[in-house]
């Protein structure tokens, strides 16, 4: 009985084998990698707690606001005019007044497979960011081509 067991685990084998071998590889074309590393969109929302509970732990909410940008692409810049939208819903007048340019929430739609990382003092994309000075990133594309953008922030409407 057991050398019918180790038989059939020594055909198991051979068929995985066999199966997962490289002859895939054959005749397969070389695509180059993606070269991008540009900056495409920027948004921007307020957090804050919705004042509801889960698990013991506050929610956050969210308010997306109004972006209006310029992409400079030659010169990697990006400027931005910020505008928070009327109080609504959970976004109420009380909450709206605390929406300011030195604690928001960015992010960003970047080039297919590339990486996006803050520098010089730039806070990462997830933290609160003082938008009152410019924000660097450095976007590095999937073929390694690496490009510094700048966001600045122009106006800050309330």
């Amino acid at each position: 009985m057991k050398r019918h067991i180790k038989l059939n685990l020594a055909l198991v084998a051979t068929f995985i084998i066999t199966m997962l071998s490289s002859c895939l590889k054959k005749d397969l074309p070389d695509y180059p990698e993606f070269d991008g590393n540009e900056i495409t969109l920027v948004n921007v929302e307020h957090r804050f707690n919705s004042g509801q509970m889960m698990h013991g732990q506050p929610v956050v909410a969210y308010q997306k606001l109004t972006v209006a940008q310029t992409i400079n692409k030659p010169s990697s810049t990006i400027n931005v005019v910020i505008t928070v939208p009327p109080a609504a819903g959970t976004f109420t007048a009380e909450e709206r007044a605390k929406v300011v340019q030195s604690k928001l929430w960015f992010y960003l739609n970047i080039s297919t497979a590339a990486t996006v990382a803050p520098i010089d003092g730039t806070p990462a994309l997830a933290d609160p960011t003082d938008a009152t000075k410019p924000l660097k990133y450095s976007v590095k594309a999937a073929n390694g081509a690496s490009k510094v953008w700048t966001v600045n922030v122009t106006a800050f409407n309330k």
